[in-house]
């Protein structure tokens, strides 16, 4: 390894050593009950070589310091859960959040929304004078709630959540949602 590392000239990340055979479970609270068998997940970075904390660290660490109780987030994140839970473990944190994994929006190939899908960033919205309450209103569309004008304050739609209303699957942003967003009047 010392050899390896002379030669690279780099440091190398610090890992989190996954050496037991346990089953980590959980709920989550959108995806429903999960297991995965530690010795599956392999080590994992915890500290980059630079030693800044790595994501699964930097965000336990920070959760566990705020106080979060729920993390919710994207499906794609949710692989992410028992690497967080050993640690919470590990540091003997306390029990860990709640976790909510929730399908990603996607672009009308189904893949993630990236550069081949133009700009789809809310700060190019915001600077084509988008108002927010049109982006609430998608957002709360796709979140399975009926309203029948744009709301003006997010606060006004917590009464009109229901995590069983959100859709199963990813959702596609298309033609129609971008042209709800951008067309006249703003």
């Amino acid at each position: 390894v010392n050899a390896a590392r002379q030669a690279s000239g780099r440091e190398p990340a610090i890992r989190f050593r996954v050496n037991d055979d346990r089953v980590i479970r959980w709920h989550d609270g959108f995806a429903g009950d999960q297991s995965i068998q530690m010795m599956t997940l392999g080590d994992f970075v915890i500290a980059k070589a630079d030693g800044t904390a790595g994501y699964q660290l930097a965000v336990v660490i920070d959760d566990a310091a705020g106080g979060v109780t729920d993390v919710v987030r994207g499906d794609d994140l949710l692989d992410s859960t028992p690497r967080q839970i050993a640690l919470y473990d590990a540091l003997n944190l306390g029990p860990p959040p709640a976790y909510y994994h929730l399908p990603l929006v996607v672009g009308p190939d189904g893949r993630r929304l990236a550069k081949r899908h133009g700009d789809t960033r809310l700060s190019s919205y915001r600077a084509a004078h988008v108002s927010p309450d049109r982006v609430l209103a998608l957002l709360a569309r796709w979140s399975g709630m009926t309203i029948d004008r744009p709301p003006v304050l997010a606060a006004e739609l917590l009464p009109l959540f229901d995590l069983a209303r959100v859709p199963t699957k990813n959702i596609a942003l298309n033609e129609h949602d971008v042209a709800t967003l951008t067309s006249e009047p703003r």
